[in-house]
Parts: C-alpha cells; sequence; structure tokens
C-alpha cells in the first residue's frame, strides 16, 4: 500500500552550465551570417571608403552547402507539382535531408569549415 510519493527533480544544468549556455547564446547573436562580429561588420572603421582603418573584410567563396541546396531542390520539385495559380500553402512544412555515402577523407574542400 503506498501511503506517498515523493518526486525530485534535478535541474538538467547546474549555474556553472547556465551561466556558459547564456553567454554562448549573447555571443552566437553577435555574429552575422557570414561570420563576423557585427560589431565589428558594422563598423565604421570597416567602411571601404575609411581608408586611414587597417580593418578589412575580403569575402571568399563560392562555397556550397550541398545538403541545403538538396532540400531547397526538392521544395522547388514539390511546389512545381501544383497550378501556378494554386500554390501550396507550405506553413509549418519542414523537410530533413539524408546522407547516403561517405566522404573520402582526401575530398573534404578546404575551405568548408572555416
Amino acid at each position: 500500500m503506498l501511503i506517498r510519493s515523493v518526486t525530485r527533480r534535478e535541474p538538467e544544468f547546474d549555474d556553472e552550465q547556465r551561466t556558459l549556455l547564456l553567454a554562448s547564446a549573447e555571443f552566437e547573436a553577435g555574429i552575422g551570417s557570414h561570420g563576423q562580429l557585427l560589431s565589428e561588420a558594422m563598423s565604421p572603421e570597416a567602411s571601404p571608403t575609411e581608408y586611414g582603418s587597417t580593418l578589412r573584410f575580403a569575402a571568399q567563396g563560392p562555397f556550397w552547402d550541398y545538403a541545403e541546396k538538396a532540400r531547397l531542390d526538392d521544395i522547388d520539385r514539390y511546389k512545381a507539382e501544383f497550378p501556378k495559380d494554386s500554390p501550396p500553402n507550405l506553413n509549418g512544412a519542414f523537410w530533413t535531408v539524408e546522407k547516403h555515402g561517405e566522404l573520402a577523407a582526401n575530398e573534404v574542400h578546404e575551405g568548408a569549415d572555416e
């Protein structure tokens, strides 16, 4: 016969882990889609017309994310199945990407992880 039941829940993260998680999120929020700190990328010193500054940015690429390309190509394929005057409502829809095969070690693109 059960008289009393007590449930004790332990927190998933301790205080130090929470602090690190919040600091990481704050840091990542300050990085642009180009991978640079927004505070530097948007600084007037970064302007190409600021000739006295030593801060410059140079683009490299293009680089292709083939998993994202496969996902977007499949979305385009799906949309093309519908009449032009009646496009599908894709609110809430999402696509996943499956990897097939393995990449040979010598085929890894040098700039992919930069």
